[in-house]
Parts: C-alpha cells; structure tokens; sequence
C-alpha cells in the first residue's frame, strides 16, 4: 500500500517538475518574437500543449472600447472579432477577474452556442482565465477549449496562472515594440512633410531695386500652418502673401499646400486681386472640414507706382509705418477668413509708398506670445517694438522684433507658430 503511494507521488511529483521545466522553456520561446500576431499565436500553442487541449483563444482587452477582441482564422485569413466586456463566457472572466472552470459548456447560460452549431465542433470542457500581468491587472483572457482526457483540474489552472505572468509580460513588450515602431514610423513621415513643407516657403527673397524683405517663419512644432511669399509676376510686380491655417500640424501643413497650389495656379492670370481672393475661398471651403479656414492676405506690390494694393481675409492687419510719421496705418481692407463660407465678396486697398516706408506682415504667433505669467504680448507692445525700430536697416529690424518678444517670453515654450514678413521702400538719401 504504501510504496503505490510512493509511485503515485512520484508521479505526481514528475509531472510538477515537467510542467515547471515547461514554464522555463515557455519564457524562452516568449521572447522569439516582438510581432503580435505570430506571439500569441506562440503563446496559444504552448497553452494548449501542456493543457492537453484541442483549442483556444486568446482574447486581449482593448480599454478604450471597453471591448475583449481576438484574432481567429477565417479560411485562410486572420479576422478580428470584438466581445463586450461582461459578455459570454470569455467577457464575464474579463470583468469579473475570476477563472471559470466548466465540465460541460452548453449547461451554462453564459456559454455562446452559436459557434459551434454553425462549425460543427462540440465544445465540451472549457477553462477561461484571466491574464494578468505582474501587477495584477487583467491584460487580456485565456479561453481553453476540450480538453484530451476530463475535464481541466486545479493542476491545469495553477500552470495556467503562473503561464500568464510570462505572456502577460511577452504581449507587453510587443505591444511597447509596436508602439516604438509606431512613433518612428510617424516622425519620419513628420520630417518629411516638415521638409516639404519647408520648401513651399521661398528659399531666397528677391532682390528688387529700391525695394527690401525680410522673413522669418518660427513654427511651434516640426509642421507648422503659417505660410508666406514672395512671388515675381511680371516686371516691377511682385505677389506678398502670409496666411494663418486653423490647427497645427500635419492637417493644417495639408491645408498650406493646397493653397499654395491654387494660388499658384491662379496668380499668374489676368485675374482681379478680389476675384483671386474669392476663388481660393471657394477651393478651401469646398476641400477642407467645415472647422478648418485660414486667415490670409494677399498683396501686389509695383515698384514702378509704387503701389501697394492688397486683400485682408480676416487677417491679423498689417502695419504700414512711414518714416516720418508717428501713427501706424493698419491694413484691414477685404473680408472674411477663407473657407468660412461657400460665398464670399472681398474688397481691395491701396496705399503709396513712399522712401522709407515699413510694411510688416505678421501671424498671431507674434502678438499672441505668452509670458511666464500667461500675459500676452500684444497688439500695443508689438506697435511699440516697430516704431522705435522703425528706422534700422531692415535685417536688424527683424531681429529686434524676435529679441522683443523673446524678451518678453523668456523661457516660455513658443504656443504658436510665428511668421514675419518685412517690405521696405527704400530711402535714396539714407
């Protein structure tokens, strides 16, 4: 009596050792691979084969959802099927945390049937189990179908429990892996579009007689939604832009190119300033989200006329500032942002310029800069930065403007994308 005692604990001792090997040999194969689908494939496989099953699943949780969702095969392709949490047999375990142990599946009200009528498989034993992870929350669910001989004992459950811990941690890092690949695969399409971007800005300003520019476009992100130009039309003319996009990044670095397009498109014909402006609104509003519009002013400037006409499309003003004079003009002729409206009507202004006289073109990332404080620069402090420096060569005058509101921001983070574009006439006798 005693020594079938002894064989029968031996035995029994046997198998613990082998299922103890079995979760070392796991761990190994566990870390083979970081691509998701071919893991817990890996992971399902050495769960049935040392439960002793003929099938499973491994359900994962999706939080956001607040869903269990697996991948199963459907012929020969991989289709993913959701569950709501609470729901059938797999999604009471998810919500509840606890192990359900059935040795006879269609007795219970939970199990879903319909599986198995439309297969033909029988399910018959069923263990489903909560993976958990090594701070104890549920990552996902074990469901193991039939096994070989009777039903899955406490042995089954206490291999499966210490199994989980291990494939917890394995999805884990695929997971981490595949957010990793993710995130690079995102910043080198950033960078790209960053680069892309960078080149509808105008490498090199013209140099005009008589006339200067400057520009400087800052964004607050790699992709910003400010955009400027300087385009020669014909002789003596020359087409000023600087437009806002709603929004930042890639949507709004989309939207630039798309009016960097059209415009393009449309500048060198014999069309009206007005009628150009109410063009580019009809193209925005008709491919853009109804959220999305971009303020925008468009200028012509002849240096033979010296004349300086232009549409303001719910742009931050322009300042002119002559030389002489101690008041600022603000250039706020012409109408509503593009792509507010289906329709729009704008109209054009004109002013002279003469020796001297400073046009300064600028987004809201200039006057809406914050201090540490959250006190914004503004409209008052930025008349005041271009009127003591209005009569500095132009390159110094662009850069007293970004040193004022450096100044001013201090080690504040930049909040918005900042753009300044400078015309002068210049003075003969200076």
């Amino acid at each position: 009596m005693g020594s079938k005692r002894r064989v029968k604990r031996q035995g029994h001792e046997s198998a613990y050792v082998k299922r103890l090997e079995s979760l070392v040999d796991a761990s190994q194969l566990l870390r083979s691979t970081l691509q998701l689908d071919k893991l817990l494939k890996v992971i399902l496989e050495l769960a049935l084969k040392n439960l002793n099953a003929a099938r499973g699943t491994i359900y994962l949780i999706d939080e956001v959802k607040r869903e269990l969702w697996s991948k199963v095969l459907k012929g020969r392709e991989l289709v993913e099927i959701r569950l709501p949490l609470g729901t059938g047999i797999a999604g009471t375990v998810a919500k509840t945390g606890k192990t359900i142990n059935l040795k006879d599946a269609w007795k219970d009200k939970r199990f879903f049937s319909g599986f198995d009528i439309r297969s033909g498989f029988q399910t018959k034993t069923m263990l489903c189990m909560p993976m958990k992870n090594r701070k104890n929350k549920i990552i996902g669910v074990f469901q193991i179908i039939n096994k070989s001989r009777g039903a899955f004992n406490l042995e089954d459950e206490l291999f499966l429990e210490a199994f989980s811990e291990h494939a917890s941690l394995a999805i884990e890092n695929a997971f981490l892996h595949r957010a990793m690949v993710e995130k690079e695969v995102v910043e080198r399409e950033i960078k790209i579009a960053a680069t892309i971007q960078q080149r509808l800005l105008p490498k090199d300003l013209p140099s005009v007689d008589r006339y200067q520019f400057e520009a400087v476009a800052l964004p607050c992100k790699a992709i910003g939604g400010d955009y400027y130009d300087v385009i020669e039309i014909e002789d003596g003319e020359y087409v000023l832009v600087i437009a806002d996009v709603s929004g930042k990044g890639i949507p709004a670095a989309l939207l630039v190119s798309t009016l960097h397009a059209a415009l393009h498109a449309y500048i060198r014909t014999s069309i009206s300033l007005s009628d150009l402006v109410e063009k580019l609104n009809e193209s925005v509003f008709r491919d853009t989200p109804t959220e999305q519009y971009i303020t925008f002013f468009v200028s012509v400037l002849n240096t033979k006329r010296n004349a300086f006409m232009y549409v303001n499309a719910g742009h931050n003003p322009p300042y002119m500032i002559s030389r002489g004079g101690k008041e600022a003009i603000q250039l706020n002729v012409g109408g509503v942002p593009l792509g507010m409206f289906a329709k729009a009507e704008y109209e054009t202004g004109t002013v002279e310029l003469h020796p001297g006289d400073n046009i300064c073109l600028y987004t809201d990332g200039v006057t809406e800069a914050f201090s540490p404080s959250s006190e914004e620069y503004g409209e008052r402090r930025f008349l005041r930065c271009l009127t003591v420096s209005k009569d500095l060569p132009l390159p110094e005058l662009k850069d007293a403007i970004l040193r004022d509101i450096a100044a001013f921001t201090k080690s504040e983070p930049q909040s918005d994308d900042l753009t300044l574009l400078l015309l002068r006439r210049s003075d003969p006798h200076v």
